[in-house]
């Protein structure tokens, strides 16, 4: 069913046709939450939060392409993504304020740890680099579709992506080294 139909009929009052617009692209909108945020619950939560933002703003969306609506999604992701990253960064300089080092972790603590360690190559990323490399890598969009999404020029696009590829090789080879060194120490 095209989205311009289910828009129309989301806006006639059939609520349950939004799920369709879910179902075609949760698993999109998850995988780049997932790859923002690098935790599996956070990105299941807030792809929830993003199709709930889309359904309320339904009424704005004005375009008559499958894929600018897919972008619209990936705006929405983004921002609602970026917005997390810098509530978490905030939160946590408090928590190092208010509390010593040494204080025991909770299990929680402990595996959202160890779950953070399956990305630590993207250590030292922005936000934005984050994005820019979901989109490419991950959902294989051209420059030209992320130019769109993310509202800058193409070019500025290309040339970010070769910035992060070569950030990433070093990120790359900094983390084999520790985890060499690491391999070594504990023996």
């Amino acid at each position: 069913m095209k989205v311009q139909e289910v828009i129309r009929r989301v806006a006639e009052g059939e609520t349950e046709a939004f799920e369709t617009i879910v179902q075609q692209y949760q698993q999109k909108i998850y995988m780049f939450c997932y790859f923002m945020l690098g935790h599996r619950q956070e990105a299941e939560d807030a792809a929830q939060e993003v199709f709930f933002k889309a359904y309320r703003s339904l009424s704005n969306y004005n375009h008559e392409s499958e894929d600018m609506f897919l972008a619209w999604l990936y705006r929405i992701a983004s921002n609602y993504c970026n917005t997390l990253l810098k509530r978490k960064k905030k939160g946590q300089l408090l928590l190092l304020l208010f509390r010593s080092i040494r204080d025991e972790q909770s299990a929680e603590q402990a595996y959202a740890e160890q779950e953070d360690h399956r990305l630590d190559w993207l250590q030292g990323m922005t936000a934005e680099e984050k994005e820019i490399l979901a989109l490419r890598v991950i959902e294989d969009k051209p420059f030209d579709e992320i130019s769109v999404i993310l509202d800058i020029s193409s070019a500025t696009v290309r040339k970010r992506f070769q910035r992060i590829r070569l950030k990433l090789k070093n990120n790359k080879e900094q983390w084999e080294g520790t985890i060499y060194e690491q391999r070594f120490e504990s023996q």
